[in-house]
């Protein structure tokens, strides 16, 4: 008898010949077995079967046969299993798909605006050329950003540090910095990631000399060595920046150098026209005694007792100074200020000041003053002292020792009838720093007192030691120091 079980063709799944559709897979069995018994139908009309008649055993033979053929065709569709997915492969791609995820991310930022901008303002201040180039690009196809090249950038930015805050504003914000310098997005890196960098415009200085022949420098390398005319001429392309121009020459047997000094930021084109003059300059430096002068931060001498130091013949340089260094009467060393030279000064005396000190104007203003309420009678005593205001000239006001002694002297001259007039006229003899904040004048005062029939005239040396305070200076301590002279004079 012919089993009612077999093998679904289709996923070899074992069902019953009387499901009309695999219960596993929905193969049409009906269908697929109708297909199989008209086959054998066929088979069993061919000639070879009508001839002869299958015995039982044959029959039953030819039934086995028949299953197995019919088992064959099953066998050969039935799809293999699925093999489950390995688990390590499921982690390795989630250990990708985090890798890829995680570098987007930090290139995205790292490549970002604000990142790129932190980057070259690190490279600025701690002076990495290399670093600094790779972030700059250029309109000009004539310049190549290098390690040397830009390090003019780095000089002007060292030297203006304030400046450099307001290059971060500015390239985080508009990417504007002058007409030089803006930060760009000159690409992509990757075909993905922004390529943020500083795109500059060169600058292409041009320098005259009234010289021929002259050797030029630009930040110490030699550009010409022989100018030969004194017409302006073109050098470049320079990265924006701090720049020293010099020229050099032999005139008349003297060798003649002209430095200066450009920062070239954001110049015009009137900035970029360098006139280089060699020539000479003499003049007369005054100072206290002694002082030590320094031209061009380079110690040349001391002035001598006369209070005097003469420079002639000097080769004279645009960005030339005179400063003198002196120690003060409390034995402090002070400078003064750095006072610039140029050609106006040829043939004249040069006063450099020294900050915080008073001048001899000054000084003479404040001791006119004090003496001068006193001679003409406009201070005689406390009442009209008060009413000049007389205590603003002393340090303290009415409560100062000076104050007080001036009062009681002009009082007393008041009182004596021996003396009918007097007159006192203050002259200034030297002024010089003292400590910070203080200058110590010394001065004559000359005393003429009227006795009738003639005049009485004496005559005293003072140190006085006066300070600023506000927009004027004031008298901290007078000290008599000795008598000078002392006379009659006949009216």
């Amino acid at each position: 008898m012919e089993s009612h079980q077999f093998f679904c063709p289709n996923c070899g799944t074992e069902i019953s010949r009387n499901n009309a559709f695999c219960p596993e897979c929905g193969f049409n069995i009906q269908k697929y077995l109708s297909n199989l018994q008209n086959q054998s139908n066929k088979q069993n009309s061919s000639p070879s079967n009508s001839e002869e008649k299958p015995s039982p055993q044959s029959k039953s033979s030819t039934n086995k046969k028949r299953e197995a053929q019919s088992a064959t065709p099953a066998q050969s569709l039935r799809k293999p299993p699925r093999k489950p997915i390995k688990k390590w492969k499921i982690i390795t791609t989630f250990v990708i798909l985090i890798v890829l995820i995680g570098g987007y991310l930090f290139f995205n930022n790292y490549y970002g605006k604000k990142a790129t901008a932190d980057r070259l303002i690190t490279a600025i201040k701690q002076d990495q050329g290399k670093e600094l180039a790779s972030l700059i690009t250029s309109n000009d196809p004539s310049f190549k950003p290098s390690s040397s090249n830009v390090e003019p950038m780095v000089t002007y930015y060292s030297r203006n540090k304030d400046k450099l805050a307001g290059l971060k504003s500015a390239l985080v914000s508009s990417g504007y910095v002058n007409g030089h310098l803006k930060f760009v997005n000159s690409g992509h890196k990757f075909l993905i990631f922004n390529n943020y960098k500083l795109e500059i415009k060169p600058i292409y200085p041009k320098v005259q000399t009234n010289q021929k022949n002259a050797t030029l420098k630009i930040n110490g390398k030699t550009v010409a060595n022989k100018m030969n005319t004194t017409n302006p001429k073109k050098f470049g392309p320079y990265m924006p920046g701090d720049y020293q121009i010099q020229t050099a020459a032999t005139v008349h047997g003297h060798k003649l150098v002209n430095n200066g000094d450009y920062s070239w930021i954001d110049p015009s084109g009137y900035d970029l026209d360098v006139q280089s003059i060699l020539q000479t300059i003499s003049y007369t430096i005054k100072g206290q005694p002694n002082s030590t002068v320094y031209l061009s931060s380079k110690k040349i001498g001391k002035i001598d007792k006369s209070g005097f130091y003469d420079i002639k013949d000097y080769p004279f340089s645009q960005n030339m100074t005179i400063q003198l260094s002196m120690k003060t009467q409390s034995g402090k060393v002070v400078s003064s200020e750095n006072t610039k030279v140029d050609m106006s000064m040829n043939d004249t005396t040069i006063t450099p000041q020294y900050p915080g000190f008073a001048t001899n104007s000054d000084a003479e203003d404040l001791i006119n003053s004090v003496w001068g309420d006193l001679s003409d009678g406009t201070v005689t005593d406390s009442d009209s002292a008060n009413d000049d205001d007389y205590d603003t000239y002393f340090v303290g006001g009415s409560a100062s020792n000076i104050y007080q002694q001036m009062i009681k002297m002009v009082d007393g001259y008041q009182k004596d009838d021996n003396i009918i007039d007097y007159e006192m006229t203050p002259s200034i003899k030297k002024v010089v720093p003292y400590d910070t904040g203080q200058t110590m004048v010394t001065y004559d005062v000359k005393y003429k007192f009227d006795d009738e029939d003639h005049d009485h005239v004496q005559i005293f040396e003072y140190n006085s030691i006066i300070q600023k305070s506000g927009s004027a200076y004031k008298m901290k301590t007078n000290v008599m120091d000795h008598k000078v002279d002392d006379y009659d004079k006949d009216e």
